[in-house]
């Protein structure tokens, strides 16, 4: 076999070639070609997903404004359960509120708590207390 270099040797032609311009008008000649497709035309208010979607969009926004305006506002207790609070709590003792009073208000207390000697004879007669007297 004989030695072939290709840069030596004559190219060898293709029997192909495009004719001039080809490429410059393809695209329109070949949208040309292809069948038109009409587009259906559905108007947007008469789909029922988008009504749907809607309403759940308004419902919403209506639940959060709802929940925003429920976390605002703030309820006290009343004065029963103040009370009960504070009876039940063993580790609060009378210190702990005194702390908390300034000495006009440890006045007006004072003041406002009227405790008669009968008050107290009745209080130390009861049936229930004899047993922390007598021991």
């Amino acid at each position: 076999m004989k030695p072939f270099n290709l840069d030596k040797e004559p190219k060898i032609k293709s029997g192909f070639t495009t004719p001039d311009s080809y490429f410059d008008d393809f695209t329109e000649k070949m949208m040309q070609q292809l069948p038109e497709q009409e587009v259906k035309v559905v108007p947007l208010y008469r789909r029922m997903s988008v009504w749907i979607s809607s309403v759940a969009a308004v419902l919403v926004i209506a639940l959060g404004v709802s929940l925003l305006l429920k976390t605002n506002t703030k309820s006290e207790p009343d004065a029963t359960t103040i009370e009960n609070y504070l009876v039940y709590q063993a580790d609060i003792l009378p210190n702990d509120f005194i702390q908390g009073l300034d000495k006009d208000a440890i006045e007006d207390l004072e003041a406002s708590i009227a405790i008669s000697d009968e008050d107290i004879e009745n209080y130390l007669n009861n049936e229930d207390y004899d047993i922390y007297l007598n021991e």
